[in-house]
């Protein structure tokens, strides 16, 4: 074709982290944009934190999700929805979309990072704990009351300090929820099957980590952030869409 479309990512604040689309974006777009594929919906974008893992564009979504951040001392996903179409730039020649604002705040402690990772299609509660008594390995249900999972949705267990995943159950591994009810659910693997045996109830606290969608970019800051309690960190995004054949301006 002798064109091709390039997107652009950035974060900042200053100095601002260089901004990576995943592969497994990239692949996603190329099914969105020639072959008919379901886009993300665009009221479930949100920027997320990860600790100081090393993260690439190869990570799979599991380790994205098995490094994010712990929804304690405040953290949150935030959201980070397009409120509009943007509008097409003339002069550079490219589609500008709006800049994105989403900041992290910090109470009851610090939250420490490395990473943000934009992740579409994706839940608002990152993760949701629960301890080896809410295990039942006879059964293979795992109670969490009122966990908010519905029959289908991903998720990515990591067992905290000290303690050890129930048998049956591996680390940053996408699990798909099954047989729900409003306290309880099984686990099949990803993209369906059988109900995964559970043979016992490990030890300890573990994490229910919420893996629907797919990773869209991330940033590494050169060295990991500290948001003191009572503090913030604040990131824009912006996004634009041009021909890789005719660059002008950033």
């Amino acid at each position: 074709m002798g064109i091709s479309d390039v997107e652009l990512f950035s974060l900042s604040p200053i100095p601002m982290p260089t901004g990576t689309f995943t592969n497994a974006w990239i692949t996603e777009s190329a099914k969105i944009l020639f072959r008919g594929g379901t886009p993300p919906n665009a009221n479930k974008f949100r920027l997320c934190l990860a600790n100081t893992a090393t993260l690439s564009r190869a990570s799979s979504l599991a380790d994205f999700i098995a490094n994010e951040l712990l929804p304690t001392n405040g953290y949150t996903r935030a959201s980070a929805n397009f409120g509009s179409d943007g509008s097409y730039d003339s002069t550079d020649q490219r589609h500008e979309l709006p800049t994105i604002n989403a900041s992290f705040s910090a109470s009851g402690g610090s939250l420490q990072f490395q990473t943000a990772f934009l992740i579409a299609d994706s839940s608002a509660v990152a993760s949701k704990s629960f301890t080896n008594s809410n295990v039942n390995a006879s059964t293979d249900r795992i109670t969490i009351t009122s966990h908010g999972f519905v029959n289908g949705d991903k998720l990515v267990f990591t067992a905290d300090a000290l303690a050890t995943l129930p048998s049956g159950i591996t680390a940053s591994t996408i699990y798909q929820v099954a047989s729900v009810t409003t306290n309880d659910f099984q686990l099949q693997p990803n993209g369906g099957g059988s109900t995964i045996d559970i043979t016992d109830t490990g030890s300890g606290t573990f994490r229910a980590r919420s893996a629907n969608g797919i990773v869209v970019a991330y940033a590494t800051e050169s060295n990991p952030i500290t948001v003191s309690s009572g503090q913030s960190y604040s990131y824009q995004i912006p996004l634009v869409v041009l021909n890789a054949g005719y660059v002008n301006g950033v």
